[in-house]
């Protein structure tokens, strides 16, 4: 039917909506996303934590305070990414404000093992004394 958008158009529109940036600095490699995490953009996060730990940088902080929804399979990534920066020795912080982040976290008791900070300025302080403690 013409003027009918399908569910690859959909799909489509909502990926590029999808930021996912890496910055490095010495202390640092920083995933900042921006938009959703579902089935369509967690392959994607996924691949950006993976290349991101494979630098083995010094800390790994997950910027999450601009997601407006975060699947099981995004609550997947970030446990997945969590357990492998820990098993590598690189201290983790997650940083959202956002209840469409928090909500699920602390409803599966993920707030256990998911580092979660309000601010950049919070992560840092808790990676500083996570690196003086290892």
């Amino acid at each position: 039917m013409p003027g009918t958008a399908t569910i690859s158009d959909i799909d489509a529109v909502h990926c590029a909506r999808t930021n996912i940036a890496v910055t490095t600095t010495a202390d640092a490699s920083t995933v900042t996303v921006t938009g959703h995490l579902d089935l369509a953009t967690t392959p994607r996060l996924r691949d950006q934590l993976d290349d991101a730990l494979k630098s083995r940088p010094l800390a790994l902080i997950i910027d999450l305070d601009a997601v407006g929804f975060c699947s099981s399979g995004g609550l997947s990534a970030l446990l997945e990414a969590v357990t492998n920066a820990h098993a590598r020795g690189i201290p983790c912080a997650i940083i959202t404000t956002q209840r469409a982040v928090i909500r699920p976290i602390k409803l599966l008791q993920l707030d256990r093992v998911l580092p979660l900070h309000a601010g950049r300025t919070e992560a840092e302080t808790w990676l500083a004394l996570a690196a003086r403690l290892r």
